[in-house]
């Protein structure tokens, strides 16, 4: 749990929602070529596990303490809650459903913590009862932080948004004062 807490700070304090001036950040340290690939690993095994529906190795990734945000904003706290709601929803809504990794990009924030940002799309539930929910086919941004704990990256937090096609390209902000981007046609 203290690794957690201390990978949240490290993230809030490299976002710029800090106090101290840029001459006082430091470099973030560099993954080893193993430990990029090894974090990229566990995404891929992630999707593939998502795809056999197979909640056991699916959450072998997991701390014990994982938090799990998911799409529709769930927030599960612990590995046992995260592998029961994900079970619950893969005999539902998700049940049949596929997903795919398009892309992932890996930083590290401390030598054994690490945040990998998937691009994912999922396939549509063929349960037309999850038509509102999961009818349509998706592509979402997973954040996966990751922790090397006793050798092995494991999923220490995971929090997952539908990219909206309109917001997609306009990843860079390039809104005026207000903060937000300008209304078509005005």
């Amino acid at each position: 749990m203290t690794k957690t807490v201390l990978a949240v700070l490290a993230l809030i304090g490299l976002s710029g929602c800090g106090t101290s001036d840029s001459s006082s950040i430091k470099t973030r340290p560099a993954l080893s070529a193993s430990d990029e690939s090894a974090v990229r690993a566990l995404v891929n095994t992630f999707a593939s596990a998502w795809n056999q529906h197979d909640m056991n190795a699916m959450h072998e990734l997991d701390t014990e303490d994982v938090d799990w945000i998911n799409v529709v904003g769930h927030y599960w706290r612990g590995k046992a809650t995260v592998f029961k709601g994900h079970t619950a929803i893969h005999k539902g809504m998700y049940a049949g459903t596929s997903m795919s990794v398009e892309s992932v990009t890996i930083r590290a924030i401390a030598a054994d913590v690490a945040v990998a940002i998937a691009t994912m799309h999922f396939s549509a539930s063929p349960d037309p009862r999850y038509s509102a929910v999961a009818g349509s086919p998706s592509k979402t941004r997973g954040t996966f932080t990751t922790v090397k704990r006793n050798g092995a990256w494991r999923i220490a937090h995971f929090q997952n948004t539908v990219i909206d096609p309109r917001a997609e390209n306009a990843d860079i902000p390039k809104w005026d004062a207000t903060g937000f981007p300008p209304i078509p046609g005005h």
